[in-house]
């Protein structure tokens, strides 16, 4: 991806993994291998080396120091720790508090489960990666996203009807204080929560009439569960 528009990236890599069992027992989730290459080098591919690039660590978080070291020398990189990265008082919420500081501009975050084949359009407005699943997909253990005229009007959660995509965990933020904002007022409220995630603020911010628009990508390559990677290692080619 190429864009004159000025964004960071933010990759989370500091959670368990713990959905894909014994396969991230001693291998962070980022950097699971695909067709030979680490999970988190498919998702930089998409990025222009110019990025600057902001990754969480917390489990196994010297494997993906590591990965870096010996891989990206040439990307600009910074590190933020987080601390609990599972048990009471973590979630995917706190993870993203703890890089505010470092995300005082429009950013996109893309989960390190995700996989694009196409490029995502830079964050100078706010918009949510989405797929429409096929007649007869299973999607119930995803949270999905309802759409008029091009707008995600909700973001459900997982089992609820009436949406027209899936929520892919890939998110442009243009309106990055209302975004820290939003997300400070949630995770206050119950801190303890280990649920808080992006879509519960991005959902949040909509109800606040601050518009997200929902761009389509088809394939989407997930790798957040055992079915769902062993098909991504198929399509790429294990």
């Amino acid at each position: 991806m190429k864009s004159p528009f000025p964004y960071k990236l933010l990759i989370t890599t500091s959670g368990t993994g713990s959905r894909l069992g014994e396969v991230t027992k001693h291998t962070n989730k980022a950097l699971v291998p695909i067709a030979g290459r680490p999970t988190i080098s498919h998702i930089l591919d998409l990025y222009d080396p110019s990025i600057p690039i902001v990754i969480t660590l917390g489990y196994l978080a010297e494997q993906v120091r590591e990965f870096f070291a010996n891989n990206y020398q040439d990307r600009t990189i910074t590190f933020v720790t987080v601390d609990p990265y599972e048990g009471p008082g973590s979630s995917l919420g706190y993870s993203l508090l703890r890089t505010e500081p470092l995300l005082q501009s429009p950013f996109i975050f893309h989960a390190c489960d995700t996989i694009l084949t196409q490029d995502a359009p830079s964050p100078d407005r706010n918009w949510a990666a989405g797929y429409a699943p096929p007649a007869g997909m299973d999607t119930g253990q995803y949270r999905t996203q309802q759409i008029v005229g091009g707008q995600i009007t909700a973001l459900l959660e997982k089992g609820e009807p009436g949406f027209q995509a899936i929520h892919i965990g890939v998110t442009g933020i243009a309106s990055y204080t209302e975004f820290w904002e939003t997300l400070h007022a949630l995770y206050e409220s119950k801190p303890e929560d280990t649920g808080w995630s992006d879509v519960h603020v991005v959902d949040a911010m909509i109800k606040k009439d601050i518009p997200f628009h929902s761009v389509l990508f088809d394939p989407w390559l997930d790798t957040g569960n055992l079915n769902a990677l062993a098909a991504t290692q198929g399509y790429l080619g294990q």
